[in-house]
This record gives C-alpha cells, structure tokens and sequence, in this order.
C-alpha cells in the first residue's frame, strides 16, 4: 500500500478494510464508528456544503480520512476533529502532509470552538461537515448551533430518524421539542436519505443529508429563556391543551391572567394542542410575555 495519501482511496471498501487491518483497528461501536465507503454520497454531502476555496471547514469525526480528502480539495482551511486517537497513523498515510488541514485529536463535545473560529479565519466563510455517531447527535447540534459562531452552513449526515423528527411539521407525531430546538437556530432542508450499505461496519438503520442554514436572531435572553421554558413545558405534556400545559408556569409568564390575554392578543387557541404551534408561534408568545 502507498505512502502517499493522494494515491489511497478511503472510499473504497478494500482500501479500508486494507488499511483497518493495517494498523490493528477494529471500528468501535461506542464511538459510533461506521465508516462512509461510497464516493458519491460523499461528494453528495459536500456538495450540499456548497465548499469552496472562500470556505474554512469544520469537520466532526474525520474517521480514516474519506471525507476529509475531499474537503481538503475543495475548501480554503478545513478543522477536522477527531475523538479516536488510534486512527492517527491511518489519516497520516491517508492524507500525508496538507497545508490547509488542521488535524485536532479531542472530542468535540469538549473543544474550545471559540478558539478554533471565533474571530473567523481571514474572512473566510465558517462551514460545518459532520457524518455525526449517532450518540452525540442532539448535543453536538446544539452545541455548535449555540456556540456564538457565525457559522454559514451546517450540513450533517445523521439518523434518518433523527433528520426526520427535526424537519417535522408541526402537528405531526414527529415534531416535537427538538424540531422547535433546532429551528429556532436555524432554517432546516433535508436533502435525501442514505442506505445502510455505504458504510462499514453496516449501521441496524438508514441516514440522511441534513442542511441547516443559521438565522439571524434579534430576541433578548429573556426572550430566548422563555422560548426554551414554553417549548420544554408544551412538549413534556403533549396531550394537554395549550392553557393547561403551562398553567403550572404560569407565574413565571406573568400570571395565568396575562397568559389568557396573550392567547387571545397573539390568536391562540387555548383548547388546541400546543405541539400543534409553528416556531414563529412559539416565539411570538414568547415575546409577548417578556414585554
């Protein structure tokens, strides 16, 4: 096998299994570890990135590299993270020396982002590009979503399950706190599914392209908190009305009076379901009730 990383193509089935046997790694399960082998969803995922030269990438999980060879081509700058520090070996052979690759072996969960991109990178756009573990999928979304980084893109593969219940409608058996969680950060297009058979070891279900774009958000920390409180308080009593879900909170929201007058000022139905509320919904009482 070369020691060039520009002959090695991670994508390949054998070149992977080549390499994990190579090196004595066997891909972990509590790491969430199931690597991509099929070059066209990963130019799938890059493309929905829209990556180019005016792009510094993040990249969550860079695993043996497949990805991360591709990004390394396209964007300006590209940040991959890595949890696994027994794949170090595998990327050096894989992608040998880049100038614009900065290798960060930690988890995620636990790097300083702010350090990483919080002043930018010469004025170059912010980008994310995750094939998250399915474990840390919430966390790291919110994470990165409320780290302050004016990130502008986010594309993730995740559990087609997961991607599902955060492009919900409102209403539907799938929305829910998280579908509200994510979209108040950030518009939400799921942009097709993947099969189990692109990755190695195979996962027991489907995944699927999710991009986000971030929004711009005027609200206070008043606002945000309230938001949060409705959104948690509506969810963990779906089947209770609206009124009587957040009877219990109503001191915090000024009293059940003002609450009353707020379902009528804003046109709520008080006898409707609140899972049945859009975002802007959610938001609008919310804003309401910091006044």
């Amino acid at each position: 096998m070369s020691s060039s990383g520009s002959e090695l193509n991670p994508a390949s089935p054998r070149v992977l299994q080549e390499l994990l046997r190579k090196y004595g790694i066997r891909p972990q399960k509590r790491l969430g570890q199931n690597f991509l082998v099929d070059q066209n969803v990963l130019r799938k995922i890059t493309a929905a990135a829209e990556v180019t030269r005016a792009d510094s990438v993040l990249e969550v999980g860079a695993g043996i590299g497949a990805l991360t060879k591709i990004l390394t081509e396209q964007a300006g700058m590209v940040t991959a993270v890595e949890k696994d520090r027994f794949l170090a070996p595998v990327l050096r052979e894989v992608l040998g020396e880049r100038e614009n690759l900065r290798l960060v072996f930690a988890d995620i969960l636990r790097v300083d982002l702010q350090a990483l991109f919080g002043n930018g990178q010469s004025g170059m756009n912010l980008k994310v590009v995750a094939n998250i573990p399915y474990y840390i999928t919430s966390p790291l979304i919110f994470l990165l979503l409320e780290s302050g980084i004016n990130w502008n893109l986010l594309v993730f593969l995740v559990q087609k399950e997961v991607a599902e219940r955060i492009a919900a409608a409102p209403g539907s058996k799938k929305y829910g706190a998280l579908t509200v969680g994510v979209r108040y950060h950030a518009g939400v297009e799921l942009l097709g599914t993947v099969p189990p058979s692109v990755f190695f070891p195979r996962p027991q279900v489907s995944s699927a392209i999710l991009r986000l774009v971030p929004k711009k958000k005027g609200g206070s920390v008043t606002t945000e908190r309230l938001f949060k409180l409705l959104v948690r308080t509506v969810f963990n009593s779906r089947r209770k009305t609206l009124a009587n879900a957040l009877r219990k909170i109503a001191p915090e929201l000024g009293g059940e009076k003002r609450l009353q007058k707020a379902f009528q000022d804003l046109g709520l139905d008080p006898g409707g379901r609140g899972e049945d509320l859009s975002v802007d919904e959610f938001l609008s009482l919310a804003s309401y009730l910091t006044e």
